[in-house]
């Protein structure tokens, strides 16, 4: 987002998203033109967000009636929010982790205003967290089974005990140099 001008096409291109119903936020990070430069193109050209939502409506009722190719502008238009609420959550984050290193480093804050700040960023962070896992639809995933570990609990018997004992001895000899282990041990079974 730098400061040269920006060419018809991109500012057309710019337009054409806004009026398909994206975020300035979406649009900004599409293009690298900065958020402010697009408001100002906008009120300029009297473009809205989602302007052409009312027209496409009805168009899409028919295409619906009419066309199978329907599916793929409904795909393109969820692609849209999609890709506009995960710049918006990008953005926020960003924020956020600019604001809480402003915040932690300004020594001159009283401590009940940085639990304040804090608490704000901590409820903007889980709000951020649930939008991106609304977007991307992660809770409604079903968990794969076979995944799960299964763990098993058996008694041990004697042999077991006594193989686990000679391993035992076995590591500890291979990394001692000399000892004398006495490994008649009573156990008793309750």
């Amino acid at each position: 987002m730098t400061g040269r001008l920006k060419t018809a096409d991109e500012l057309k291109q710019a337009v054409i998203l806004r009026d398909g119903g994206y975020s300035i936020a979406a649009i900004s990070t599409k293009t690298g033109i900065s958020a402010s430069t697009l408001s100002r193109h906008f009120k300029k050209h009297r473009a809205a967000k989602g302007a052409l939502t009312g027209e496409a409506i009805e168009q899409a009722r028919q295409e619906l009636l009419n066309d199978a190719g329907f599916i793929n502008d409904i795909k393109r238009q969820i692609a849209a929010v999609i890709v506009d609420d995960l710049a918006h959550f990008a953005r926020l984050r960003e924020a956020m982790a600019l604001t809480l290193e402003g915040l932690m480093t300004d020594s001159t804050l009283p401590a009940h205003y940085k639990t304040r700040g804090l608490a704000a960023l901590a409820t903007t962070l889980r709000l951020t967290q649930e939008a991106a896992r609304k977007a991307l639809a992660i809770d409604d995933q079903p968990i794969d089974q076979d995944a799960i570990p299964v763990l098993t609990i058996s008694e041990l018997t004697a042999e077991e005990i006594e193989e686990m004992h000679q391993q035992q001895r076995e590591m500890v000899q291979a990394t001692t140099i000399s000892a004398n282990y006495d490994d008649e041990v009573i156990e008793t079974f309750d």
